[in-house]
């Protein structure tokens, strides 16, 4: 199963206290753990990157560099990247999404042909998706227990 993890979902588990928190995080051990083969854009990637700065500048003062680097580098082994161009900022400018940034991600997977359902903690955000899309929790129990 090849799903696209959204940025929202990887968020949870950095800032660690959200309702989604602990789902997200068992979610990505899912895929650390090669239960699925968890997939991302370069803007996924870079959003968290973003969070994880802002969050880190101020409580890591001396290490927040290095600490993402390495945060990051871990993610992009376990993560594999599907690409973004403007078709899919057309796509969504067009389209019924009214996260324009979701309907990117959306359009993204689809015209890859590489992604079977996106998980993110905003289902209600992909109503008009094209692909199936799933909670953490939702996609964690259905994978099949080894």
């Amino acid at each position: 199963m090849r799903a696209l993890v959204d940025s929202d979902v990887l968020v949870a588990v950095i800032v660690g206290n959200e309702a989604q928190s602990a789902d997200s995080l068992l979610l990505l051990k899912d895929a650390i753990n090669g239960r699925f083969e968890a997939m991302a854009t370069p803007l996924i990637m870079a959003n968290v990157m973003y969070v994880l700065r802002r969050k880190w500048r101020l409580t890591r003062p001396g290490t927040w560099r290095a600490d993402i680097a390495e945060v990051m580098t871990k993610m992009l082994a376990t993560f594999k990247m599907i690409p973004v161009d403007e078709r899919d900022f057309l796509a969504a400018f067009s389209s019924t999404f009214t996260d324009h940034e979701d309907g990117v991600q959306h359009f993204a997977a689809l015209r890859s042909r590489k992604v079977d359902i996106i998980i993110t903690c905003n289902v209600k955000h992909f109503v008009k998706s094209a692909l199936p899309v799933s909670s953490p929790v939702e996609f964690h129990r259905s994978l099949p227990r080894n």
